[in-house]
């Protein structure tokens, strides 16, 4: 069998290796730090950092410590304006929220992370207002989501590729515990963070699928205590509502498939 051909260029690989970093773990970070976190040549790192600061794709304090720029501002809005589908669901899930008082999060999957496409809040929460709209597969609800849809291969190389790093003591870190959880995903439909990305803070998911095919995740987020004092079972079939609601919704498969 022919190898495919790799017509990747890895210096634009690296340039999106550091964005990723600066928006995955937030506030500023030196050359050195990130040359280091990912593996890459401290020369390459600041090469791709200076042409980036050109351009405003990222901005340098006095410390020499980057951050992600205004220069992605004009493209955040042209994507949201060709790709309005909170339209569609924002009424589906502004009614849920406003029937159960929680936060309802819809999210894809891409390149290894779950990154959170629209929130509508619910009651106020710290927590909440301060994550950052990306998040591991492993120990994300949504993330679940789409882990238990992988092969026992492809879980294999997604653990070869990513370690799993501890945020909380609730984190799962091994391969036995993770695949155990995403044996109870496939079984109920419904994926469990159970305070292992954030202390505190226990989200529940399920899937939007278009076709037979998952496209999406929706996730109720909130305080662990609040939670279970409304009934998770309760907030469960309203979360499946939505999911449900969202699936059937016409277009809306189309436009998350793209």
């Amino acid at each position: 069998m022919a190898k495919k051909t790799d017509y990747t260029v890895p210096m634009v690989e690296k340039a999106l290796q550091i964005l990723h970093f600066l928006l995955e773990n937030g506030g500023a970070h030196g050359t050195g730090d990130i040359a280091n976190r990912l593996n890459l040549p401290k020369a390459s790192v600041f090469k791709i950092l200076y042409t980036l600061e050109k351009e405003h794709f990222v901005a340098k304090d006095r410390e020499d410590r980057y951050r992600l720029g205004l220069g992605f501002i004009p493209y955040d809005a042209e994507v949201r304006n060709r790709w309005d589908f909170t339209t569609v669901t924002r009424p589906i899930m502004e009614r849920a929220v406003a029937a159960m008082g929680e936060s309802l999060n819809l999210g894809i999957c891409a390149d290894d992370t779950i990154v959170v496409l629209d929130t509508v809040a619910g009651e106020d929460f710290y927590i909440m207002r301060h994550l950052i709209p990306v998040a591991p597969l492993y120990c994300s609800a949504i993330g679940k989501i789409f882990l238990a849809e992988y092969e026992e291969e492809d879980l294999d190389l997604y653990l070869a590729r990513h370690e799993l790093a501890p945020r909380t003591i609730s984190t799962l870190t091994t391969k036995e515990a993770l695949s155990a959880d995403l044996q109870e995903v496939i079984e109920t439909g419904t994926a469990h963070d159970r305070e292992e990305y954030e202390y505190g803070l226990t989200c529940m998911a399920k899937g939007v699928y278009f076709q037979g095919k998952l496209i999406a995740g929706v996730s109720l987020s909130g305080p662990t205590s609040r939670l279970e004092h409304k009934g998770m079972d309760r907030l469960e079939e309203v979360l499946a509502d939505v999911a449900d609601a969202l699936a059937a919704e016409p277009g809306l498969g189309t436009l998350l498939s793209l």
